[in-house]
């Protein structure tokens, strides 16, 4: 029989989460001042791990203000913030349903969003949402990703282990949360993408586990080199269970729980949950408030502010009754346009 692993963090985290919940309703959602902020300091974090570095300024005249930056900026800021915030959003509303299970489509989908501002611009050559069919090196890592014919096995295995874990509750949800990153930047599925997918993917099932999303730290050196280095710590029994099923040998999720180690993800574990106090302690000082009436953000967004379907706004930007522009798939309105409609109705 595999043991139930707690470790001792502050189990007052959901608690609190919760509190947040009763007093915001929707929390995790743009309308929330605090939360906009913190996901805005999340994208700016992760992209910079990458090595594509944006100053506040310049992440607001991408996603608020409709100015040009670099082309490979702007596909960076886009592409996090449309998959962030759509698979959060989702997560978010798994949670509340008790529906929140891992699947592969979820996974690929977050790849898809990511990506496909950069493979518009050419910048990103590999498949969008599906897995690498080719062999990889990471520069200076301390694992070998596994090799190309095993991805799927791999990712099957990830997926119904934190599924068996999650619904066990063999570890406490922040553990769970930080072993599945790590498993998932070990595989290193996709052909590019893979870091900041995976930083996704982390809040993702912390938010589907009733937590919130969290910032790594990336735009300084020294930041990053911790997050490598925590990272780095924490590779080591995946990375031997890769070369086991590169020879074809199988494994059920209890064979994962007795080849883990627990310790040996300490150090990770104990940043994601430094890092999920900071974004807790930011959201308790938070406030509903009004948005820069300049800002111009997604249709789908305004349409949940000001409680219009988004067929009924969409139906005014094609009868010219308010401006909008496009990026990507999506609608963008300056939030003082719909404002300036709304307050024609009253």
């Amino acid at each position: 029989m595999v043991r139930k692993v707690r470790l001792n963090r502050d189990n007052g985290l959901k608690r609190d989460v919760q509190k947040l919940r009763d007093r915001f309703g929707n929390l995790i959602n743009v309308t929330n001042a605090e939360w906009y902020s913190l996901f805005k300091e999340e994208i700016r974090n992760s992209i910079a791990i990458e090595g594509v570095f944006a100053n506040r300024q310049e992440l607001l005249d991408v996603l608020e203000h409709n100015k040009r930056t670099n082309k490979q900026k702007a596909a960076a800021i886009l592409g996090y913030y449309e998959a962030a915030g759509a698979m959060y959003e989702y997560a978010n509303n798994q949670f509340k349903e008790k529906e929140f299970v891992l699947r592969m489509a979820d996974i690929k989908q977050i790849h898809t969003l990511l990506m496909r501002y950069e493979k518009d611009l050419g910048t990103y050559i590999g498949p969008v949402g599906d897995f690498r069919k080719n062999d990889i090196k990471v520069a200076q890592a301390t694992f070998k990703p596994i090799n190309m014919f095993h991805v799927r096995d791999a990712m099957e295995l990830l997926i119904k282990w934190f599924n068996e874990s999650a619904k066990k509750k063999t570890y406490d949800e922040v553990a769970l949360a930080a072993m599945t990153h790590v498993w998932f930047e070990t595989i290193h599925p996709f052909s590019d993408g893979n870091g900041r997918v995976g930083r996704i993917l982390l809040s993702y099932v912390l938010i589907g586990q009733g937590l919130v999303n969290i910032a790594i730290k990336g735009i300084a050196k020294d930041e990053r080199e911790q997050y490598y280095h925590v990272l780095e710590k924490s590779d080591r029994c995946f990375n031997q269970l890769h070369r086991l099923i590169e020879k074809n040998k199988k494994f059920t999720p209890k064979d994962v729980d007795r080849a883990i180690k627990v310790e040996e993800f300490n150090p990770f574990t104990e940043m994601v949950g430094r890092l999920l106090r900071e974004a807790i302690g930011r959201l308790e000082g938070g406030q509903l408030s009004n948005l820069d009436k300049e800002a111009v953000l997604p249709l789908r967004d305004l349409a949940k502010i000001y409680d219009y379907s988004q067929d009924y706004l969409r139906n005014l930007i094609n009868r010219g009754q308010m401006k909008a522009h496009k990026k990507g798939k999506l609608w963008y309105v300056r939030v003082q346009d719909l404002a300036d409609h709304v307050n024609k109705q009253i």
